[in-house]
């Protein structure tokens, strides 16, 4: 299998309104890195299994984009994403909790390939559970910025 990388940026107007706050904070949590286009996420070549002819199966990357402000009342946080494909639709989950229950991958947003894209272009879709991680001024079904698997 490839090495691929997940890139993707989330949503550019979070993104300008926490540069623009006085205590907004925007960082990656390793091995996550942010770049100028947004966030690249590491492969966990273990966890994953994917048929890049079929866009078909799991990727399973590591590392946090972490998104904060108001002195603690907006923190989100987009750890350890988690792509799962059948013929280039399917969804993108994140980890959450940890704290006082286990931790779980719960569904972030949803996925539609691209046709004809490359590198791999997918675009996203929040859920329903993607809004609770987001906030109730987000809307289930709204778009994030669309997301990319690049090949190392």
């Amino acid at each position: 299998m490839a090495e691929y990388e997940l890139h993707w940026a989330v949503k550019d107007s979070l993104i300008a309104y926490l540069s623009r706050i006085e205590d907004g904070v925007i960082e990656a949590k390793e091995p996550a890195l942010r770049t100028a286009e947004g966030f690249t996420f590491a492969l966990n070549d273990a966890a994953s299994d994917f048929n890049e002819t079929e866009h078909t199966g799991v990727l399973h990357f590591l590392g946090t984009a972490h998104f904060s402000g108001h002195w603690g009342m907006m923190n989100i946080s987009i750890k350890d994403p988690r792509i799962e494909l059948t013929a280039g639709h399917g969804i993108l989950s994140i980890a959450q909790g940890g704290v006082l229950s286990p931790e779980a991958q719960v569904p972030f947003v949803e996925l539609n390939v691209v046709p004809g894209s490359h590198p791999l272009m997918f675009t996203t879709a929040l859920t329903a559970e993607g809004r609770g991680v987001m906030g109730e001024q987000y809307n289930v079904g709204q778009e994030l910025n669309p997301l990319t698997l690049v090949t190392k």
